[in-house]
């Protein structure tokens, strides 16, 4: 060896990189109401959101707004339904009929079919995506947010046709649109109960803080110079 070299074996240069160790971060969730959105504008968002590494929660499906009379996307949905492998019919296009898997192959098709079979990128971006039609219990207390953006009321001109997504669904042969209508009447009662009781608590601990502060003013002085 020469002296160089030994004095490399000794002394290895700091500058060389080491295998990569990727840290897991806890990803940022969103829940979104999908109640009164376009389709296409908020898929193309949500889709976006989901490859930047974030969990992404769609519920009320069946609320989501296409641009387009009634008639006129039902008989697309139709000419699409006809679309198969002569061959082989086993292979696809599997044409699906619930609202929150019509969204989710919307959103499929935004993530590009090379990232989605051949990278773990998009199949993990596929993975961080749940829908659901109407909300269920475990979702009913997180906040919902909606995307000023995709909003139909925002994007779509007030003459122009729409459709909902629910009803287009039922016509093709989605069997649970009574089901779901009722469960949401029931998460309905259920959150004016809870809101109800949740404005009568925030009532008594203004009640109470008020009488505290005239008991203790000087606490209370000193409280609210720190924003309490």
């Amino acid at each position: 060896y020469s002296f160089c070299t030994l004095l490399e074996k000794k002394n290895p240069p700091k500058n060389k990189m080491g295998k990569h160790t990727i840290t897991e971060k806890k990803a940022k969730a969103t829940c979104v109401d999908m109640k009164g959105h376009l389709m296409g504008r908020i898929c193309g968002i949500v889709a976006k959101k989901l490859q930047n590494g974030e969990k992404v929660t769609l519920v009320r499906c069946e609320e989501t707004n296409i641009s387009g009379t009634h008639i006129r996307n039902k008989l697309k949905m139709l000419d699409f339904l006809r679309k198969r492998t002569l061959t082989n019919p086993g292979k696809g296009p599997f044409h699906h009929r619930a609202p929150s898997a019509m969204i989710t192959r919307v959103i499929r098709g935004m993530i590009t079919k090379n990232e989605r079979n051949h990278q773990k990128r998009g199949r993990a971006a596929l993975k961080r995506l749940v829908c659901f039609e109407g909300v269920p219990k475990n979702m009913e207390r997180v906040k919902r947010v909606v995307c000023p953006q995709a909003l139909r009321v925002l994007r779509l001109a007030p003459n122009r046709k729409y459709c909902r997504l629910g009803r287009l669904s039922h016509e093709l042969g989605w069997k649970h649109q009574a089901d779901v209508a009722k469960l949401e009447e029931e998460r309905k009662v259920r959150g004016a109960k809870y809101f109800e009781s949740k404005k009568a608590t925030d009532k008594m601990w203004a009640e109470a803080k008020s009488e505290a502060s005239k008991e203790l003013p000087k606490q209370a002085k000193l409280l609210a110079q720190y924003g309490y």
